[in-house]
Formats: structure tokens, C-alpha cells, sequence
């Protein structure tokens, strides 16, 4: 009967394995890298994470204005500053668009062949009516003089002796003498409008600005035009009583309006003059001079 043999010593109690494999850990082994943290709660009113849902469009504004009159005015010193648009928003969007210059006539893009394939079967019924041919369009026969300043479009006005520019916007010009108690304004459209038509709207949006009381207006005068790039031309008188700091200070106007050849120089152009009675002549006779500088630019 052999002796029995004692248990092998372990002095850390660690179990049975073969010699040379690496120790088996029973704890966890610590986790490496950046730690995981839960995102941090919501306060208020703060902006939105990265990476949310984009921004909603922007809503469209009053900015945005189609087929619609904009009438923009300013007073400055006793200096009226008017000016007239208006958009359409009834012209078909796929229409071509027409384009000018001051020397040639308009262009408009024609559109190409037809791709459709012909009809196999002819037409029996003849055509008995032929399509008229448009009008030629006018050609520029006068040059235009460029003098003085440049209001809009090359559109130019000359100061008369004594005359200075008191205030100027895009489409504005607007003058004055040394001695005061009269103004004279230049009013720029870029759309063409028949002249007798325009220049009676002019008068009354003035007439609004200043708040005239007593108002007598006199008839709307369709005048020959001053030159050949002239399509039409038309004048309209008022007078009234100008209020201002407990002051009532008489006031007589004239405003002329010149509307240029559509494939020339397509604008609508107004001149007014304003004058206390007692400079109304010397003013009205510098209008003159003035009005003919500009008619010329046209």
C-alpha cells in the first residue's frame, strides 16, 4: 500500500493550466478611449444641435411685389422727390422678352422651327387672307446730346445760370437757384407711358406730397414733341398754398412730360418746376432752357 501524496502547493490558489499560458482574469478589463456620456439636457430657448433638420425658407416678404403700382416719395427740404413703377404680373412667363438700346430698334427672339413632323393629308381649303406685315420700327435719325447732369438712363439735364443740384436719387434730380423760392425736379421712368396720361399722375402725387390747399388744376395739354425720338408729349399747370411752420406761402407749378420712341429710347420723362408767384416767371423761363436740355438727351 503506497503513501499518500499531498496536494501540490499554490500559494495564490490559482487553478490548474498548463505551464507557459497566460493567466485567465476573471474582472473585466477597463475599457479605453473616449467615455460615453448620455447628451446634455435642453435649457431654454438654445439654438438647434448640428446635424438637426434645416432652417425652414424664408418667408417671402412684403419685397416681393408683382403686378402692382409702387409709388415712392420723399420730401427733402422742401425738395419733392417722385417716382412712379409699376409691375404686370399678367404677361406670359414663357414670352420672350424684348430688348433695346438708345441707337436700334427693339429685338425680339423668334422662336425656331417647329419639330412637329407634317400633316400627310394636304390642306384643301386655300388660304385667302395674307398676314399683314408689323410696322417698321423707328430708327434713331436725331443724336442725342449728353450734357450736364446724368439723372438716369442716360437721361441729362443742364443746369440753367444760377442753378444747382439740391438732392439726387436713382431716378431723381433735383434743382435749385441761389436766390431760392423755387425748385425744379426730374423724374426718370423706365417704363414708356403715354405722356397725357402720366404727367396728370405726376401733378397729383405732388400736389399730395405738399398737401396744397386751395388746389385749381388746369387741363392736361397734349404738345407737339420737342424732336424726332419724342413719341409724346404733354403739360399740366396748377397752382395752391403751401402750409409749412405757420407760414401759407402761394405756390405755382407746371409739369411737362415726355415719353420717348419705344425702340429709340423707351422712358418716360417729367420735368417740374415750382415757384412763389413773385420768381414764377424768371423760374419758368429757366425751366424752359432746362426742359430743352433734357428733350435733347432723349
Amino acid at each position: 500500500m503506497s503513501d499518500q501524496q499531498p496536494p501540490a502547493w499554490k500559494p495564490d490558489h490559482r487553478p490548474n493550466q498548463p505551464y507557459g499560458a497566460p493567466p485567465q482574469h476573471t474582472a473585466p478589463l477597463p475599457q479605453y478611449g473616449p467615455p460615453q456620456y448620455a447628451p446634455p439636457p435642453q435649457y431654454g430657448n438654445q439654438p438647434p444641435q448640428y446635424g438637426g433638420q434645416p432652417p425652414a425658407k424664408r418667408p417671402r416678404g412684403p419685397w416681393l411685389l408683382a403686378g402692382a403700382a409702387v409709388v415712392v416719395v420723399a420730401l427733402i427740404g422742401g425738395a419733392v422727390v417722385l417716382l412712379t413703377g409699376r409691375g404686370d404680373e399678367t404677361a406670359d412667363a414663357g414670352a420672350p422678352i424684348p430688348t433695346a438700346t438708345f441707337t436700334d430698334g427693339v429685338v425680339t427672339p423668334t422662336a425656331g422651327p417647329s419639330t412637329e413632323p407634317p400633316s400627310a393629308t394636304p390642306s384643301t381649303t386655300p388660304s385667302t387672307s395674307s398676314t399683314p406685315k408689323p410696322p417698321a420700327e423707328r430708327r434713331r435719325t436725331l443724336r442725342d446730346v449728353d450734357q450736364g447732369i446724368a439723372v438716369y438712363d442716360d437721361v441729362y439735364i443742364k443746369p440753367a445760370s444760377g442753378w444747382r443740384r439740391l438732392y439726387t436719387s436713382k431716378y431723381t434730380v433735383t434743382l435749385g437757384p441761389a436766390s431760392k423760392g423755387s425748385l425744379l425736379l426730374v423724374v426718370v421712368n423706365p417704363v414708356g407711358y403715354p405722356a397725357a396720361k402720366a404727367v396728370p399722375v405726376i401733378a397729383r402725387d405732388l400736389i399730395a406730397l405738399d398737401k396744397l390747399a386751395a388746389v385749381v388744376k388746369g387741363p392736361v395739354k397734349s404738345l407737339s414733341p420737342a424732336n424726332s425720338n419724342i413719341q409724346s408729349q404733354a403739360q399740366m399747370s396748377y397752382t395752391g398754398r403751401l402750409r409749412q411752420n405757420g407760414a401759407s406761402v402761394s405756390v405755382t407749378a407746371r409739369c411737362t412730360t415726355m415719353t420717348g420712341v419705344e425702340s429709340i429710347h423707351n422712358v418716360t420723362v417729367s420735368v417740374c418746376v415750382q415757384a412763389r408767384p413773385d420768381v414764377a416767371d424768371k423760374a419758368f423761363r429757366d425751366a424752359n432752357r432746362m426742359l430743352a436740355s433734357v428733350a435733347r438727351s432723349i
